[in-house]
């Protein structure tokens, strides 16, 4: 058999591979419209709750970020904790002013250099958890905002039967950087929706940005102490509560996560640490998510074809259908929409960062280099 006839068969396959990928585009387009029509539900109760918000430097859009947990609908007992470990952080100017412009609301600073585990993002909870006094603790990154009645969505999501954990839907808030831009088109268009898949075939899946659970089952799994080794705490997390025969929950909201990145090199280790830690962790579902690249994958397989008339027919169609679906899913998830002429390039950059990947066992993670194990857990 020539060379020409065994590339020609392996690009069948890959563009086989591609458009199985276009018809899961399909299936995660239909799930996030089935998710954005439910109905936003209303708690029972109104349970005290306890936010706790681990703060690491003067991120863009801080304040406002942290604002928007002091317009929450709410009525029970709301306590809302922002802590640092490092006393020259810059997070706290915009923690001091937010106690000062809500002095009606309970909020606490937390000042704490105490290790716990190779975690620091865990080690700051950990310091800051001696404050915290509620029903419902909430674990929500200083990068996240929530709509003002967030937290009533998150409480009526935790009152159902066998709940024992609630994340929440994300979609990416870019500054004004072209990168923070490119950044969030990946998570609108292609990682949010497939989270959605996940959630209708019962996957369970647990996004780490913004987490509710009750103070017994965290004190169940054994506090957040049990965390403080793993990089991918939110997985972690997850396991431990599915493990007490309780379910996540998402409830049918979209929170806004904040993308900062000021350059390439920002975000393309950003994403190589989610990337690598997913790898790591759930190597067989990493791998088979190769076909949500489709359109780099239908580029290969043309390639391999040498560009015949009908491999670039099933190319432009699956280009085609890409920038349709994006355009759709940008506007189901209330997304910025601008830069979508670019999204071949974001898609080839996405395939890098999955292959790149594959290989090795270190990611960057705010100056520090990581090594992360196979169990998710973090060495220096």
């Amino acid at each position: 058999m020539s060379l020409t006839a065994i590339l020609g068969g392996v690009g069948d396959i890959v563009l086989a591979l591609s458009v199985c990928g276009a018809v899961y585009a399909g299936l995660a387009t239909w799930a996030t419209w089935r998710f954005v029509r439910r109905p936003a539900p209303t708690p029972r109760g109104q349970p005290s709750i306890v936010v706790l918000k681990p703060l690491h430097g003067d991120e863009p859009e801080l304040y406002e970020n942290l604002a928007s947990f002091c317009g929450q609908t709410h009525a029970g007992p709301l306590r809302l904790i922002l802590g640092v470990q490092d006393p020259a952080d810059p997070a706290l100017s915009a923690a001091g002013r937010l106690k000062r412009e809500h002095p009606g609301r309970d909020i606490v600073v937390v000042v704490d250099p105490t290790v716990h585990g190779t975690n620091r993002k865990l080690g700051n909870l950990i310091n800051m958890f001696a404050e915290a006094h509620g029903e419902i603790v909430v674990i929500s990154d200083s990068d996240v905002r929530l709509p003002p009645n967030g937290l009533d969505q998150i409480v009526a999501a935790l009152e159902g039967p066998e709940v024992g954990l609630i994340h929440c839907l994300y979609r990416g808030r870019p500054t004004a950087s072209i990168w923070s831009r490119l950044a969030a088109m990946d998570v609108n268009t292609r990682f949010a929706p497939s989270v959605l898949v996940g959630e209708a075939l019962g996957a369970n899946p647990c996004l780490g940005p913004t987490m509710a659970l009750r103070a017994e089952t965290l004190a169940a799994i054994g506090g957040l102490e049990h965390l403080a080794d793993f990089l991918a705490d939110d997985f972690e997390l997850g396991r431990a509560v599915r493990a007490l025969g309780l379910r996540i929950a998402c409830p049918p909201m979209v929170i806004d996560h904040v993308f900062p990145e000021r350059s390439a090199g920002e975000m393309l280790a950003h994403e190589l640490r989610w990337a690598r830690t997913i790898r790591l962790v759930q190597p067989a579902g990493y791998l088979g998510s190769v076909v949500m690249h489709f359109t780099p994958l239908a580029l290969i397989g043309a390639a391999l074809n040498g560009f015949s008339g009908w491999s670039l027919a099933v190319l432009a169609a699956l280009v085609l259908f890409r920038q349709a679906q994006a355009y759709v899913l940008g506007r189901l998830m209330g997304a910025d929409r601008s830069l979508l002429w670019l999204l071949p390039v974001r898609d080839l950059l996405s395939l890098g960062v999955f292959v790149a990947a594959i290989f090795g066992d270190r990611v960057e993670w705010r100056g520090n280099r990581l090594r992360v194990q196979r169990d998710g857990v973090i060495t220096a």
